[in-house]
């Protein structure tokens, strides 16, 4: 026994197009680029993340940092929050591997992993600030659905 199931509607069905994509709406605004000099902040405050990681060697102040970063950027540039996630996340795994290796400052494991747990505070920061963002456009800017 097959059971076939109808969905009946009054709206018309838009087919895809040859591309690929979803067929575009009506209100779609062409999205400005994001300058180079975003990205170098990105890569800037991640760098501090790690140096405070590193100098006060605090975990819990490092996630304060990184999350509060990857929020602010996600609130200035609301597309794609996966770049400020991975920007300002890199920072820290990258001044705990100089400390290791050029300045030669030995590391407990529970640092090498605290270092990598930081993404999760970049991933909450980051998509925190996408959605504060999109909150902000939507109640206070009216914008309609």
């Amino acid at each position: 026994m097959a059971l076939e199931f109808r969905i009946e509607s009054s709206q018309p069905v838009t087919k895809p197009s040859p591309s690929g994509s979803c067929p575009e709406s009506k209100s779609s605004k062409p999205v400005p680029r994001t300058s180079p000099f975003i990205y170098g902040i990105a890569i800037v405050l991640g760098l501090f993340s790690g140096w405070v990681n590193q100098k006060v060697d605090d975990a819990l102040l490092t996630s304060l940092c990184v999350l509060a970063f990857t929020m602010l950027l996600g609130v200035c540039r609301k597309q794609r929050p996966w770049r400020w996630l991975l920007l300002v996340w890199i920072g820290v795994p990258v001044v705990l591997g100089y400390y290791q290796f050029v300045v030669r400052w030995p590391h407990t494991r529970g640092q090498v992993y605290a270092a990598f747990l930081q993404i999760l505070a970049a991933s909450a920061g980051a998509n925190g600030g996408h959605f504060l963002r999109e909150m902000i456009d939507h109640v206070f800017l009216k914008q309609e659905d």
